[in-house]
């Protein structure tokens, strides 16, 4: 008799920065989730489709769980509340460099009440000693009863075939919800606008916070009637607009003769160049919009 297929909806949780969004974009093998050293670089669910033998894993990247201060951040927090809510297996993702403290011990007294079982992800293990990472794993096993406790080095693709195997044993008998090919339920758009976000952040670092957005205005292909006559020949021509909420960080953002903007621009158009495959020419505009993370209004315009 053939082996069933299996399938599962697998949620990374975590608090901002315990390495959620490259555990997602490793495991997936491309590059899903805008990644930086930022807390909160993840503002929405993310899913990340991969097949392996006989089953298909889903996974869901969400916000780092915090104390929510705007409307956006309400928002996000609901994201992770969905997540937990429609996934068959949790992943509670750790940064094992850090240490254990207020919010961990909130974050484990919510997953105590989950349904699911809990796997403890202890990322970044490339940056701490054995002997810290044994301390570690004790320290969380009296928070909550673990299915299993996995150490991996998400950026180096450590320690990833026990995770895989723990998955594909415990993931659930079933039919595969996704088709063979599909990666990822994100469009070109919502990523492009993700990684257009990514650059600013790394360019800016703590000069321009979380009142940054970016929204995809104009996404042309070449054989469009109103295609740039200097467009890229068999390419896109995209314009995005980064909404911030001062004029401080506009002048932040532009730089010097117009320099920060200029490389963000050239830094995110090599990424949307391998995102797409083809050839991209992108504009970028600037606005400012005061105190737009607490408007329903512009965050529905965002889809946030």
């Amino acid at each position: 008799m053939a082996e069933p297929r299996r399938t599962a909806t697998v949620a990374l949780v975590g608090l901002p920065n315990s390495g959620k969004s490259t555990l997602l974009n490793t495991l997936a093998g491309e590059k899903l989730a805008a990644v930086s050293s930022m807390p909160q670089t993840t503002r929405g669910r993310i899913t990340g489709i991969v097949n392996r033998n006989l089953t298909q894993l889903a996974f869901l990247d969400t916000p780092g769980v915090h104390l929510a201060r705007h409307a956006l951040n309400q928002r996000m927090l609901h994201h992770v509340d969905i997540a937990l809510s429609e996934a068959d297996l949790l992943l509670w993702v750790v940064d094992a460099s850090g240490f254990l403290g207020p919010g961990e011990r909130d974050l484990a007294k919510r997953l105590k009440h989950a349904r699911q079982p809990v796997y403890l992800i202890l990322n970044k293990i490339d940056l701490v000693s054995k002997g810290t990472l044994l301390e570690k794993i004790a320290g969380y096993k009296d928070l909550l009863e673990f299915r299993e406790i996995v150490p991996v080095g998400a950026k180096l693709g450590l320690n990833l075939d026990p995770l895989w195997n723990l998955l594909e044993r415990d993931a659930p008998v079933g039919e595969w919800t996704y088709g063979d090919e599909t990666f990822t339920d994100q469009t070109e758009r919502s990523m492009a606008s993700e990684f257009i976000r990514e650059k600013v952040l790394r360019k800016t670092r703590e000069e321009v916070p979380h009142g940054v957005a970016v929204a995809i205005r104009v996404w042309l292909e070449a054989d469009a009637e109103d295609y740039p006559e200097d467009g890229p020949e068999g390419g896109t021509y995209i314009e995005a607009e980064i909404l911030v909420e001062r004029a401080g960080h506009r002048k932040i953002l532009l730089g010097s003769g117009g320099e920060m903007i200029k490389d963000i621009r050239q830094s995110a158009q090599r990424e949307l160049k391998k995102l797409l495959q083809r050839p991209v020419r992108l504009a970028l505009h600037i606005k400012v919009e005061e105190g737009w993370r607490d408007r329903p209004d512009q965050l529905d315009k965002l889809s946030l």
